[in-house]
């Protein structure tokens, strides 16, 4: 057996007798990662050059719900005024939406996957990812659950829509996958409070669990 396999060993043998982190200390964990996440984040747009009608459409938006709030204005047009401004304010804000996704792809799947499963969170928190299998942690194991969890899935596709469906479906898209983003975290959070594993959706699908570091 060569140092590489004795060391893998070592680390299965010692993710075995790990316990799993309760729900609450993993939500802290959470808590702390997208404060970091979003700290980067406006660093960045402070970089990036802000579209000039960015402010004018968001102030558009904000008359539109005022206007239907005031019952000046009916359902349909509402939906109608409502599509056509979201899609201008998320087409002007894209470059920040690029580079949102990439911080999020960098942290929470490249960075805790060489990290040993552990995000600054985590790692605060004394938790980590670990595999299902019995085996090593896989890139793709991390993956896959950051790509529910951590919403990078719903995020690609609403900026693949953006891009390519134009503002006609694009608020329907967009929509939508706010709706599937709420249910994927109800379901999320009941599996982590029924099973006993604590295991997520986001685990279940990548063959994943969470556990407290000695």
């Amino acid at each position: 057996m060569s140092k590489k396999e004795v060391i893998e060993a070592e680390i299965v043998e010692e993710e075995k007798k790990e316990e799993k982190a309760y729900f609450f200390v993993r939500l802290v964990a959470l808590g702390i990662d997208m404060l970091i996440v979003s700290m980067i984040c406006m660093a960045i747009m402070t970089i990036i050059p802000k579209n000039k009608n960015y402010d004018k459409y968001l102030e558009e938006y904000k008359e539109v719900q005022v206007k239907f709030n005031n019952k000046e204005m009916s359902e349909k047009e509402y939906v109608n005024k409502s599509r056509d401004i979201v899609y201008d304010i998320d087409y002007a804000n894209t470059p920040n939406l690029v580079a949102q996704l990439v911080i999020y792809i960098l942290y929470f799947m490249v960075f805790q996957y060489y990290n040993k499963g552990q995000t600054l969170g985590k790692k605060l928190m004394k938790i980590k990812v670990v595999s299902g299998k019995d085996d090593k942690l896989s890139l793709n194991q991390v993956a896959i659950r950051s790509l529910v969890i951590n919403s990078v899935l719903i995020n690609l596709i609403m900026l693949i829509a953006l891009l390519l469906v134009g503002r006609n479906y694009y608020y329907y898209v967009s929509f939508t996958m706010q709706i599937v983003n709420i249910i994927i975290c109800a379901v999320t959070i009941a599996l982590i409070f029924i099973r006993k594993d604590g295991k997520g959706l986001h685990d279940l699908l990548g063959n994943t669990k969470v556990v407290k570091v000695k």
